[in-house]
């Protein structure tokens, strides 16, 4: 073998190798991309059923509580956990760009909490997760 057909061998070579490793590296780049794609994919999922169960449970408080009979009281307990269920449900809405539904929520539930319908029905609507006759009114009652 001469020395020529050895370089033209070792170019050869190496243009092989080059053209894999570029390969391997689009490989990885697009395998990187599909799998930030899907972990961005799985957090918005995941944001979402965190607001979507924070409405659930201050809207399931809150019925609970205008619908109890009126010789059964509330205990400290149980109120502590409806008012955590609201401010959630308020954080909730503010991190996820519902600025004006916390707003009104938070006030509703700093100033007057029977008041507290009105604006948890428009929360419930602007989610997409109460019909649009809720609004105002916080569902039939």
């Amino acid at each position: 073998m001469t020395a020529e057909i050895a370089v033209v061998i070792t170019a050869i070579a190496t243009a092989v190798y080059g053209l894999a490793t570029l390969l391997l590296w689009l490989e990885n780049r697009e395998d990187r991309k599909q799998r930030d794609k899907h972990f961005r994919e799985e957090a918005e999922t995941r944001r979402l059923n965190e607001l979507r169960c924070a409405f659930y449970e201050a809207w399931g408080y809150w019925q609970g509580y205008i619908h109890r009979s009126g010789d059964i009281r509330t205990d400290a307990s149980q109120a502590g956990r409806q008012f955590e269920a609201l401010v959630r449900l308020e954080c909730q809405l503010r991190l996820n760009g519902y600025k004006d539904q916390a707003n009104s929520l938070g006030l509703a539930l700093r100033r007057d909490l029977s008041g507290i319908s009105k604006p948890l029905g428009e929360a419930g609507v602007a989610l997409g997760l109460l019909p649009n006759e809720y609004r105002g009114t916080g569902g039939p009652l």
